[in-house]
C-alpha cells in the first residue's frame, strides 16, 4: 500500500489500508470511506510475478483486448475455433507477448495459455533464424485488437520502435482448419561455379507445425529431373546451364510444400572489395566521400587490368542513418517475399531467374485488373507469361499474403531506384548535409557479364562510416551505467564505454560534452582495452546539474592504427558521477 504523503512537510505518514481506503480529498464529493480493494484480476510487475511466472519480467506496458464467443458459422468463415471460446485475449505492447485468458461462465480466471506457435512477438529488430523460429508470423507491439464478424482476429501491430513507423501494420488472423502444409526451405553450395560442380543439398529450416515426418525430393529444371531425396545430399551438375534446383516436402497427411533456389553452372560469382573507405572510417557531413573499388571475376577479369570493359558494371551507393544500428523499415509485402522464395529468382533491377521487379511494376503499375490475376499466378504457378522458365506454385501462402505482396511490387517507382549512386570503379558519392545522420552505409555492387548462355552473377560489399561526432549512446558495449535517452548516465566507478575500431590515423584529439550533477570524475580515453595506454584524461568537476553540459578537448599524436577505445570513468564510492552527451573525434 501507499503511504500518506504529508505535501506540505514533504514525509510519509501511515499506510493506507486497502481494506478500508479513505478519500480525504477536498475536491471529493462522494463518498469518503470506499469498498475495500479488490486484487487485480491478472497482475505483472517488473519483476518476476510468482502467481503468473509465464509472463516473465521487465518493461511492461499491459494491454487488454476481446473476449473471443465462438459461433459455429466461423467454420466457413477461418474464424476462430471454439477451443477459445469465452476466452479473454491480452498482451504486453513492450515485452513483447500474448495470451490467452481462458474464462469460466462467472469469468473467473481458469488458466492463461499462449496466443499461437504460428506467430512469434519480437520486436529486437533481428531476423527469424532460429529452427524455432522460421516459418511464423512475426508480431512487434500489438496494440489494439477486436474479433470481427467472421471470427477472425484483427490486429493492428505499432512497428517496431517508439513514434511514428513504417512498418505499423494491420493485420488480419485467420484460423486454418485441417492440416497445415510444411515449411519448406531449401538450401544449396555453392550456387554458383564453373563446370563439373559438386553441391551440397539441405533442407535445413523446412518443419511441420504437427511435427509430422517429412519426404524430401529434390528436383532440377528445366526437365523436372529428380536428382536426390532427403534431407541432404550432393550431386553434381555435369553441364552449364541456368537451373533451379526445388525442394519438395511432404508431410504424412500427403500435404507438399516446394522452395525453389537458382543455380548458374558455368560462371563464377565475382568478388568485390572497397579498397576506401573501409569498415569505421569518418565522414563529414555535405562532403564528398571518395570510393575505390576492386573487382575480380574469373570470367571477367581482374579491375586493375580491365579498368575499361568492367567500369561500367559497378555501382556504388550511399544511404544514411541516425542510429548506429542499421534499422531497415520493411514493408509488410517485402517481408512476406522475404520469408518466402520470392528473392531467390527475382531481383529489383536485374533478371536472375524471373524478370526484374522493377519490370514487372512498369507492366501492371497503371492496369487495376492485374492485381487478382497475378496473385492467383503465384499461388498456382505459371509458365510463358515472362519467358520459358515456369514459375513453380505457392500454395502454402495465404491469399492476403501474395497480395501484399504484389501490392508492394506494383508499388515500386523506379524514379527512385539508385537515389545517390554512381557507377565506377572510382568517384564520389555525396554525403548526407544532414549533422543528425550519424551513419553512413556505403555498398559496391558489381555484376558481371556473363558467360555464353550462362546469366550474369551479382556481388556486392558494403561498409559503415561514422560522423566525427559519436553520440555516446551509440557506443558499441557499455558496463555500469545506462542509456538515458540521447546520452550516457547513471555512471559509477569502474564502468566504461567501448566505441570500437576508431581510425586513429585520422585522429588528432577529442572534445567531449559532459556535464555532472553529482561529484563528477575522472574519464579516461584508453586504447585497446580498460587498463590500456590513455590517450587523453578529463577531470569532470560539477556542472551544476546533470543537463548542465560543458565541452573539453584534449589533443594527442596522430597513431596509424585502428584501435578500440574505451572511455573508463573514476571515483571510487560514489554513483551518479556525470552525464556524456558525445564524442568528437578531431582530425
Amino acid at each position: 500500500a501507499y503511504a500518506d504523503h504529508d505535501f506540505a512537510t514533504g514525509k510519509n505518514g501511515p499506510k493506507y489500508d486497502p481494506m478500508r481506503p479513505i478519500n480525504e480529498s477536498p475536491y471529493n464529493t462522494g463518498n469518503r470511506i470506499l469498498p475495500p480493494a479488490q486484487p487485480a484480476f491478472i497482475y505483472w510487475p517488473y519483476a518476476d510475478s510468482p502467481e503468473f511466472p509465464m509472463l516473465g519480467s521487465g518493461g511492461r506496458t499491459a494491454c487488454a483486448g476481446p473476449v473471443f464467443h465462438y459461433r459455429a458459422e466461423f467454420e466457413d468463415t477461418e474464424g476462430f475455433p471454439e477451443h477459445w471460446d469465452n476466452s479473454l485475449l491480452f498482451w504486453d505492447w513492450q515485452r513483447p507477448f500474448m495470451k490467452w485468458a481462458r474464462l469460466d461462465s462467472d469469468s473467473n480466471l481458469m488458466g492463461i495459455e499462449s496466443f499461437t506457435d504460428a506467430v512469434i512477438l519480437r520486436n529486437d529488430g533481428k531476423a527469424l533464424e532460429g529452427p524455432d523460429e522460421v516459418g511464423r508470423f512475426q508480431i512487434q507491439r500489438p496494440v489494439d485488437a477486436q474479433f470481427g464478424p467472421d471470427g477472425c482476429l484483427y490486429l493492428l501491430d505499432y512497428g517496431r520502435t517508439w513514434g511514428p513507423n513504417e512498418d505499423s501494420q494491420l493485420i488480419k488472423i485467420s484460423y486454418y482448419r485441417g492440416n497445415t502444409p510444411p515449411v519448406a526451405v531449401a538450401n544449396i553450395t555453392p550456387d554458383a561455379g564453373k563446370e563439373p560442380l559438386t553441391l551440397q543439398l539441405s533442407a535445413e529450416g523446412s518443419m511441420d507445425h504437427e511435427g509430422d515426418a517429412l519426404h524430401y525430393t529434390w528436383t532440377v529444371h528445366p526437365g523436372d529431373i529428380k536428382i536426390a531425396e532427403g534431407h541432404d545430399a550432393e550431386v553434381t551438375v555435369q553441364y552449364p546451364g541456368n537451373y533451379i534446383v526445388t525442394l519438395a516436402v511432404e508431410d504424412e497427411k500427403g500435404a507438399i510444400t516446394q522452395s525453389s533456389v537458382p543455380l548458374l553452372v558455368g560462371n563464377s560469382r565475382p568478388k568485390v572489395k572497397l579498397i576506401s573507405p573501409v569498415e569505421g572510417d569518418f565522414f563529414e557531413p555535405g562532403t564528398p566521400i571518395p570510393y575505390r573499388v576492386h573487382v575480380q571475376d574469373a570470367e571477367d577479369g581482374d579491375s586493375d587490368y580491365n579498368d575499361e570493359f568492367m567500369d561500367a558494371k559497378v555501382s556504388v551507393t550511399a544511404s544514411f542513418l541516425k542510429d548506429k544500428e542499421e534499422r531497415e523499415i520493411v514493408p509488410a509485402g517485402l517481408a512476406a517475399m522475404r520469408n518466402s522464395d520470392c528473392l531467390n529468382c527475382h531481383a529489383m533491377n536485374q533478371r536472375i531467374v524471373g524478370p526484374p521487379l522493377i519490370e514487372i511494376a512498369n507492366r501492371y503499375r497503371d492496369q487495376p485488373d492485374a492485381m487478382p490475376q497475378t496473385v492467383k499466378r503465384i499461388i498456382q504457378g505459371s509458365v510463358g507469361v515472362w519467358g520459358e522458365v515456369p514459375m513453380l506454385p505457392h500454395s502454402q501462402l495465404a491469399e492476403q499474403e501474395v497480395e501484399q505482396m504484389v501490392q508492394w511490387i506494383y508499388g515500386l517507382n523506379p524514379a527512385e531506384q539508385g537515389e545517390n549512386s554512381i557507377r565506377g570503379l572510382e568517384g564520389h558519392l555525396q554525403a548526407s548535409a544532414k549533422s543528425e545522420d550519424r551513419f553512413a552505409i556505403i555498398e559496391a555492387t558489381y555484376t558481371d557479364f556473363g558467360h555464353e548462355s550462362v546469366h550474369p552473377l551479382t556481388a556486392s560489399t558494403r561498409v559503415r562510416l561514422r560522423q566525427r561526432v559519436t553520440e555516446a549512446e551509440h557506443c558499441d558495449e557499455y558496463s555500469g551505467l545506462k542509456i538515458l535517452g540521447n546520452k550516457l548516465g547513471a555512471i559509477e566507478h569502474g564502468s566504461f564505454a567501448l566505441f570500437k575500431n576508431i581510425p586513429l590515423a585520422q585522429v588528432s584529439g577529442v572534445t567531449v560534452r559532459v556535464a555532472s550533477g553529482g561529484l563528477g570524475c575522472r574519464m579516461a580515453l584508453r586504447q585497446g582495452s580498460i587498463e590500456g595506454p590513455v590517450l587523453a584524461l578529463f577531470e569532470v568537476k560539477p556542472t551544476g546539474g546533470y543537463n548542465e553540459f560543458v565541452e573539453l578537448t584534449s589533443e594527442w599524436n596522430t597513431l596509424n592504427k585502428r584501435s578500440d577505445i574505451f572511455i573508463t570513468f573514476e571515483n571510487e564510492g560514489k554513483g551518479g558521477l556525470m552525464d556524456l552527451d558525445w564524442v568528437r573525434f578531431n582530425p
